[in-house]
């Protein structure tokens, strides 16, 4: 002979008092989110449910497994559990919430909201987000894309590069300057440009790194100073606005230098002055004069060729002996 419970649906349950110990199936318990079997106090409207919050399970040897995969739910929004105590824990969708202590493993996907304490390892993909110290300052602010409140940053070469060096930039707010050092006592630092080019060589006379000076001024940026480098010479030049270089300083590889010269070819001689050259006359003879040195005179509290007369400055040169006029 079966045994039938009093049985109806959730709505149905929840117009009626069960008595004390009346047992109640609900039909439609599955997609009412409820309990299936409910237990009548005689006081309490549609009964008690008969499950996690009637019952305590303990000493249970064996898995706990649902029917069904992906679709049976542990609590719902309304009725919560309070703690969890497990070993380890795989969730392969969404974890909502906070998260206190340590997280060890890793996290595939997205995690959403604060993170507080120490991530220790590494982060494959995007950080959506500000960044705070641990006294709360900002240090990336995340909404208008600035990194600020910087003391240093550190640069680890790392093996694979031939280096194995930690590099330092900080900026000195009393004397507002950038600064690169070494993490190593008495070792210069470095700052290095690299030009690369998957296909094909660079043209020796192409720029491979600029260091260049700008102005705002009315919200609009201007250029104005610039030193280049290629392959052949260091440039430095009074920029344009365009890089046309027209005034330019220039010292070629060949250790030859000049002034507003030709920058496709090389100077004719060790320096070069495409355009006058201004010598001040000088009032004495210049301190331990070389062979070749070349001075102009002024003729008149220095007049190594004893012209004599009314000042009329002179160029002379250093023969090794004395000063001769070249004029």
């Amino acid at each position: 002979m079966a045994l039938q419970l009093r049985r109806g649906t959730n709505a149905e349950r929840g117009a009626i008092t069960p008595a004390l110990g009346e047992l109640v199936y609900v039909t439609d318990y599955s997609t009412a989110g409820v309990a299936p079997l409910f237990i009548g106090d005689g006081v309490t409207v549609g009964g008690n449910p008969v499950g996690a919050s009637a019952l305590s399970f303990t000493g249970i040897a064996g898995n706990v497994t649902p029917d069904q995969d992906s679709t049976r739910d542990l609590g719902t929004t309304g009725d919560r559990w309070a703690n969890a105590f497990i070993d380890d824990i795989t969730v392969t969708n969404t974890v909502t919430g906070n998260v206190t202590g340590d997280l060890n493993g890793n996290v595939t996907g997205n995690v959403t909201g604060n993170v507080t304490g120490t991530v220790t390892g590494s982060t494959v993909g995007h950080v959506v987000g500000s960044v705070f110290g641990d006294d709360s300052t900002q240090i990336i602010d995340g909404d208008n894309k600035n990194i600020s409140n910087i003391n240093n940053i550190n640069f680890n070469t790392g093996p694979g590069t031939g280096l194995n060096e930690v590099y330092q930039i900080n900026v000195d707010s009393a004397s507002n300057q950038v600064r690169i050092g070494h993490s190593q006592d008495d070792e210069f630092g470095r700052l290095t440009f690299t030009r690369v080019k998957a296909v094909g060589t660079i043209p020796v006379n192409e720029s491979v790194g600029r260091v260049l000076w700008t102005k705002t001024e009315n919200n609009a940026d201007t250029n104005f100073g610039v030193i280049t480098c290629s392959q052949n010479q260091m440039v430095l030049s009074v920029d344009d606005g365009v890089h046309g270089f027209s005034k330019v300083l220039r010292v070629h590889k060949s250790g030859k230098v000049d002034v507003n010269g030709d920058l496709n070819v090389e100077p004719a001689a060790e320096f070069s002055v495409n355009g006058i050259a201004l010598l001040t006359p000088q009032t004495g003879a210049p301190a331990s004069p070389t062979v070749g040195m070349i001075a102009v005179a002024d003729g008149s509290t220095w007049d190594p060729a004893s012209k004599g007369g009314t000042p009329n400055p002179y160029p002379a040169f250093y023969d090794g002996t004395a000063w001769v006029a070249m004029a």
